[in-house]
C-alpha cells in the first residue's frame, strides 16, 4: 500500500499528487518497462483516444504485475509520456479510477514522438513487493 508524504513547503498541484511515496524495509523492487496501448496479440487499441490508451496501459500493467506477484497498489513511481501535454485533463480521470486519492510518485513528460506514431501515451513504473 502506498503512503504519501507531502510537505507544506511545496505546492501540491492536484489532489492525488504525491511528492514522496514511502516504502517499507524488505521490499523487492520491480522496474516495469514503458508500456503502450497494445493487447496481448500486439493490436494497438484506442487510436486517437489518449484516455482509452492509458486505460489499456494500466490494464496491461495490472496483468504484468500480477505475473510478478504484485498489484497496482504496489506501484510507487510512474513516468508518463504524452504526445500532447494539453491533453493531460483526459488522463487525470483514468489515474483516479485506477489509483484513487493516493497516486504513485509521478512525472508527466511532453514527448515529441513514441515508438509508433499511433501511440499517444506510454508509461513506465516501479513497484515494491513485500514478502
Amino acid at each position: 500500500m502506498r503512503e504519501a508524504v507531502n510537505s507544506p513547503d511545496y505546492h501540491v498541484p492536484i489532489d492525488g499528487f504525491s511528492q514522496v511515496i514511502r516504502g517499507r524495509a524488505g521490499a523487492t523492487p520491480l522496474f516495469l518497462s514503458g508500456l503502450t496501448a497494445r493487447t496481448s496479440d500486439g493490436t494497438i487499441v484506442a487510436e486517437g483516444d489518449v484516455a482509452g490508451q492509458l486505460t489499456q496501459i494500466l490494464d496491461n500493467m495490472k496483468a504484468i504485475l500480477a505475473e510478478a506477484g504484485a498489484t497496482l497498489d504496489d506501484v510507487v513511481s510512474i513516468r508518463t509520456y504524452i504526445l500532447d501535454i494539453a491533453r493531460w485533463d483526459d488522463l487525470e480521470p483514468v489515474m483516479r479510477r485506477f489509483w484513487g486519492d493516493v497516486w504513485p510518485a509521478s512525472t508527466l513528460v511532453d514527448a515529441r514522438r513514441l515508438i509508433d506514431a499511433r501511440y499517444l501515451t506510454e508509461m513506465e513504473s516501479v513497484a515494491l513487493v513485500y514478502p
